[in-house]
């Protein structure tokens, strides 16, 4: 049996620094660590004093620990940490232990240093992140009897001081809106049995301001047990308050435009009738009294006559009937294209209420499911629609994809100055789906498309009237992709560009939108057809035949739901 190592050697191997210094401090040993660690040979540092090396921040308490180690003649439960000079002149973490003689049988004191520069880093950025954190970062006990960690947005957010917070931990329920608080302490209760939570609530008085907050939980378990609970709470005021603002926008589309238009479309339909009926009339009563057969004053009922200039050449009251016919016409019209743009603007708002991510789907029901809604029979021979699209092609986007590029279509039928004849294209170049849609029509006027593509900003004297191009570039957008315009004077070419849901995934953003698909159809496809429209928007595939729809008076703006949603 070979003959056991020597302790040195063994010493040598560690890859903590291990030192010996007498009671003031001058080093002794070193081991062979000392130089990987700091760049000194052992040798170089032995009689130099440790506390020279200690930085200037830190070796006052260092000392001091040190001392009183020195005057109890026993070792400290608590390591000590500190900055370290290194031989280029850098500094490392050291956390260190130290035993007195009594414990070693050393002619001096052991230290055993560990390097903890990466843990003390990645520590302070963590420090760092929750001290600026608008949102409040918290840790409590399994029972919520103890703050285990709580940052500075406490305050603001809550109203609450942290030191108060730690001294009652069940403080913060106070903040929180009496109508709310049930559903607060029953999420307490799910997180202290293991189960994760995510709620809306309020925070504030019945009497007073509120705010809202949105508070994902979690517990923290070890072998089973949750021995933690821990989570952020972030004010989501702003998101509700715009939920308000779009819920009212709505109403007053609902509202004043669709029913004030209605009353205005009725009545021009009831001018012009009345115009074609009196104008009937009286040609009829010309004609009778040139003959001699029929009265001139009051009628055999007694009723005065239509309030019109008989004496008139029919000539000039044909002329006169035919310009309030027209005038009626052109109100309906208006009152039409205001009704039309109300409901898609109503169509803009919903999509800007959605919270759900886009998905992965096949293109071509989307591009059959716009045909039929924007041509209706395809075999309609007023309207020419081709369509080149790949069956295997998959857009990661909104489901709502198929009501803008029925959009497209629409505008290009209504806007034909000839018969319409329409294209649609879907390619998939470099990890995009692209949507072509092109027609033969005058080209989209300058004002509609640059306010889209940011060219100019809309002002009072430069705007866009429609709302169906910002419908589709919100689908667009939305879905990670943009918009493109080629006009011409043999027409138009718009391109909806949407992410390739089977993308190399190694091209996924660093925040996860879009999210990349394998090709090997791991994720959910849904067909994009007809689930498409019960998967979208609440109301835009509906709003489509939905005109003629009219609000009860009753209606009114809602306010947002007064208790927590609990996903």
């Amino acid at each position: 049996m070979s003959r056991s190592p020597e302790p040195e050697t063994l010493i040598d191997l560690a890859q903590d620094k291990v030192a010996v210094i007498d009671e003031r401090g001058r080093f002794r040993y070193l081991n062979a660590a000392t130089e990987e660690l700091l760049g000194f040979d052992p040798d170089e540092l032995v009689g130099r004093n440790a506390f020279d090396l200690v930085h200037p921040d830190d070796v006052d308490r260092v000392r001091a620990a040190f001392e009183s180690i020195v005057a109890d003649g026993t070792r400290s439960d608590s390591p000590v940490e500190y900055r370290y000079a290194t031989a280029d002149g850098d500094w490392v973490w050291f956390r260190t232990l130290v035993f007195p003689p009594a414990e070693t049988g050393v002619d001096g004191y052991a230290l055993s240093s560990r390097d903890i520069t990466l843990e003390v880093e990645s520590r302070r950025r963590l420090e760092t992140i929750a001290s600026t954190s608008p949102d409040v970062l918290w840790m409590f006990s399994a029972d919520w009897t103890e703050l285990l960690f709580v940052n500075g947005a406490v305050e603001p957010v809550f109203g609450i001081d942290p030191d108060a917070l730690d001294r009652r931990p069940r403080r913060f329920l106070e903040s929180v809106h009496p109508d709310d608080r049930p559903a607060v302490e029953c999420a307490m209760e799910r997180l202290s049995a293991g189960e994760s939570t995510n709620l809306d609530y309020r925070v504030g008085s019945p009497d007073g301001p509120t705010s809202w907050v949105r508070v994902p939980g979690r517990p923290v378990t070890e072998n089973g047990e949750v021995v933690a609970v821990t989570g952020f709470a972030r004010d989501v005021t702003d998101e509700y308050r715009r939920e308000r603002q779009l819920t009212v926008m709505d109403n007053l589309l609902r509202h004043t435009i669709r029913n004030d238009m209605n009353i205005v479309d009725g009545t021009a339909e009831r001018i012009a009738d009345r115009v074609r009926d009196a104008a009937g009339s009286a040609s009829s009563s010309a004609s009778s009294a040139s003959d001699g057969s029929g009265p001139v004053g009051p009628d055999s009922a007694g009723t005065d006559p239509p309030d019109l200039d008989l004496d008139a050449p029919d000539g000039d009251f044909a002329e006169l009937a035919a310009d309030v016919i027209e005038h009626a016409e052109t109100v309906r019209r208006v009152a039409d294209d205001l009704l039309t743009t109300a409901e898609k603007q109503r169509g803009v708002i919903d999509l800007l209420r959605q919270h759900e991510p886009p998905q992965p789907l096949r293109v071509a029901p989307l591009v059959e499911s716009a045909v039929a809604d924007a041509v209706g029979d395809p075999d309609d021979s007023r309207v020419g629609v081709s369509v080149s699209c790949p069956d295997g092609v998959r857009a990661f986007t909104h489901p709502e994809l198929d009501y803008a590029i029925a959009e497209l279509i629409e505008n290009a039928i209504e806007h034909a100055e000839a018969t319409p004849t329409v294209e649609i294209e879907v390619t998939a170049p470099a990890e995009r789906v692209e949507i072509a849609v092109r027609d033969n029509g005058p080209p989209i006027p300058t004002a509609e498309r640059d306010p889209i593509t940011d060219r100019w900003r809309m002002d009072d004297l430069r705007h866009t009237d429609g709302m169906g191009l910002w419908l589709v570039y919100w689908i667009a957008d939305r879905s990670g992709g943009d918009l493109r315009f080629d006009t011409g004077v043999d027409g138009n070419e718009v391109t909806i560009s949407v992410p390739d849901a089977d993308r190399d995934p190694a091209s996924t953003t660093a925040d996860g939108r879009p999210s990349a698909v394998s090709g090997g159809g791991s994720a959910a496809e849904p067909d994009g057809g007809g689930a498409a429209s019960a998967a979208g928007l609440d109301g835009v595939a509906a709003d489509r035949d939905a005109a003629s729809e009219t609000p009860t008076d009753g209606e009114a703006a809602a306010d947002p739901p007064p208790g927590s949603t609990d996903g």
